[in-house]
């Protein structure tokens, strides 16, 4: 479904140089591109997942990221999280990666918040049009799922561990919908994450550009998305397959 063109936005001669292969392409154009400057996402997490969806979204047009993530970078993070570098060890990832992004793009609106997401965490996401959770593990996910049901918000959801991954939209903005428990429900809590069991390098690449292919087709309205889908990545056996997320009624989430 085509997205709801919004009030009218003077693109600056900037706009139209710097992102100019996406104004070419016949889904964006400058239309497209007036929706994304008008935006606001937020990202939870700036891992393997988060740090590649932060850097393709804030090279992409829109108008406003805010980011969350209580961690500081570790030497163990270098493999696969592409924003940070040695010269970064020990200190915060939304700060980081906040400096680094304003380099990338010095016209982007970009926010950062060295906190653990929490209930109290949902004043900063009453103005963003869609949540990605780039997080690793149940808990939190199941967190920024109530809280993106609770506002009405779309949820961009990935996963990555081993060689295996996985992404979802689930429109948790519109009635009726299956919710992210419906397809994962009591979980105890993660004892599988990449800390426990490793992670390719190239694996979390991938699945981060999905989620924020995912991002900007959602928000401007083209194609085919993932909504109410699971696409299953196998990178060793270089599988893809995608099945259909079936609302639960009786989930305790979202009825």
């Amino acid at each position: 479904m085509k997205a709801k063109k919004t009030n009218k936005l003077q693109l600056s001669n900037d706009d139209l140089l710097r992102y100019n292969k996406h104004i070419l392409l016949e889904e964006i154009q400058t239309d497209g591109l007036e929706i994304l400057k008008q935006k606001h996402v937020a990202i939870i997490g700036l891992g393997g997942l988060g740090c590649p969806v932060a850097q393709y979204l804030s090279t992409s047009g829109l108008g406003k990221i805010t980011l969350i993530d209580h961690d500081v970078v570790e030497e163990t993070n270098l493999q696969r999280q592409i924003l940070y570098t040695s010269e970064d060890l020990g200190l915060y990832k939304a700060d980081v990666a906040c400096k680094r992004l304003k380099i990338l793009n010095p016209d982007i609106n970009i926010e950062g918040y060295s906190i653990r997401f929490t209930n109290d965490s949902v004043s900063l996401m009453k103005d963003v049009d869609i949540i990605i959770d780039a997080t690793d593990n149940f808990k939190s996910r199941s967190l920024i799922n109530k809280i993106s049901l609770l506002l009405k918000k779309p949820l961009v959801m990935g996963a990555a561990i081993k060689m295996q991954g996985q992404v979802a939209v689930f429109r948790n903005d519109l009635f009726d919908m299956p919710c992210y428990n419906c397809l994962y429900d009591d979980i105890e809590d993660e004892i599988n994450s990449c800390t426990d069991l490793g992670v390719l390098s190239t694996l979390t690449g991938m699945i981060g550009s999905l989620q924020a292919t995912e991002v900007i087709k959602t928000l401007i309205g083209f194609g085919e998305s993932l909504e109410s889908k699971l696409l299953l990545v196998d990178l060793k056996y270089m599988s893809f397959r995608t099945v259909k997320i079936v609302k639960d009624n009786k989930c305790k989430i979202c009825n």
